[in-house]
Order: structure tokens, then C-alpha cells, then sequence
């Protein structure tokens, strides 16, 4: 049986559970980074007017690891990379988002 999902009772929890554990806590930020990073992929793809076979076209990567990628099963420094440069986007770095 599935179960509707409540959003802030599941906030709630995730607080509770990673308000005495500072690793947990540590982890839970990254995870949140990496959704929102390889969503931030996935927007600036369709902004784009951009496929993922468009990608895979413009990158050499095949169609398949784009959509890994973008649903956050792996994905190489490179692969990135190679996905971004497909968009001639780039990586840079910022100070202040620390998890």
C-alpha cells in the first residue's frame, strides 16, 4: 500500500534525527547539494531547449549515463564535465556554501 507523502512531517523527522548527530547531519547536507546541483543540470538543460540525446550528442557520453546522472545514480567528475560543456557551461567554485 503506498502512502502519501507528508513534506513537513518528513522535515520534521530529518530534524529530529540529525539535531544529535553532526555526521548525520553532515551527510544529509551533501545529499541535499547533489539533488539540488543535478537539478540545477536538468533546468539548465531545458532552458536550453535541450535534450538528454542532445547532450549525449554534444558530449560523447551516451544517452543512458546522462540519465544517471541526472537522476543522481553516479556521474565522474568528467562526466560532468563532459555534460556541462555540452551546454558551454563550466564548474566554478564559491566559498560560503559549505555543508
Amino acid at each position: 500500500m503506498l502512502v502519501k507523502s507528508n513534506s513537513v512531517e518528513e522535515q520534521k523527522i530529518i530534524a529530529e534525527l540529525t539535531a544529535s548527530d553532526e555526521a548525520l547531519m553532515r551527510q544529509h547536507k551533501l545529499f541535499l547539494a547533489e539533488m539540488q546541483f543535478k537539478q540545477e543540470l536538468i533546468n539548465k538543460r531545458k532552458a536550453n531547449s535541450l535534450t538528454q540525446k542532445d547532450i549525449s550528442e554534444r558530449s560523447g557520453l551516451s544517452q543512458q549515463a546522462i540519465s544517471r546522472l541526472e537522476k543522481g545514480n553516479g556521474g565522474t567528475i568528467e562526466t560532468i564535465i563532459k555534460y556541462l560543456s555540452a551546454m558551454d557551461c563550466s564548474l566554478t567554485l564559491k566559498e560560503g556554501t559549505t555543508p
